[in-house]
């Protein structure tokens, strides 16, 4: 007879997707174990067997908001496409969580803990930059000429953050009309200072 095996990577799920739920609804520090056991329908206990403590949690839960944003912004260099489509992919990779309202939630708890910021700030600066990688590709291929690749790409990334971003957390999100329109802008901006 085969031995029954539970799937408990479902169970880890429903436990991140609570989580995530309780962070938002009354931050990191009032958030309990207790409570996000509670959301995910499971025991204390179980939540404990798969993260030892809230702090383990936490970094799960942000791991993972990460690793999706990360892959939001995966956009390879394509010769044969324009660059203002390909660039509009990076800026809709930064838009994106401006329409999630977890996303939102997260981005929000994220920025009320500095030291939630600091270890934010640490796990971004290990990943590799894509924006940077796409665009040594554009130089090689003589579509663009930028000299510093990364200042380059950090500084898209500022314009991005400060149009989108920061409004969406502090304030409310762009509407998506003038959104698009800001989009262009920046994109062009970009072009302007590095054509060839």
């Amino acid at each position: 007879m085969t031995p029954v095996t539970r799937d408990t990577s479902r169970k880890r799920t429903e436990i991140l997707n609570a989580a995530a739920r309780v962070f938002i609804e009354v931050g990191y520090d009032r958030a309990s174990m207790d409570a996000i056991a509670d959301e995910a329908g499971a025991s204390k206990r179980t939540v404990y067997n798969h993260f030892p403590s809230k702090e383990e949690l936490f970094g799960q839960v942000i791991q993972r908001f990460m690793s999706d944003a990360q892959q939001l912004k995966r956009v390879r260099y394509e010769a044969d496409k324009g660059l203002e489509s390909q660039l509009a992919q990076f800026a809709h990779a930064m838009r994106q969580p401006t329409r999630d309202p977890i996303w939102l939630g997260l981005m929000r708890v994220i920025t009320t803990s500095p030291a939630v910021v600091d270890e934010v700030v640490t796990q971004v600066s290990r990943e590799e930059d894509t924006l940077a990688v796409w665009i040594r590709a554009a130089n090689a291929d003589g579509r663009l000429a930028a000299p510093d690749p990364d200042l380059a790409a950090q500084a898209f990334w500022a314009m991005l953050s400060g149009a989108f971003l920061m409004p969406a957390i502090f304030a409310t999100p762009v509407p998506e009309t003038q959104a698009e329109r800001i989009q262009e802008e920046l994109v062009g901006m970009f072009l302007a200072r590095y054509l060839p």
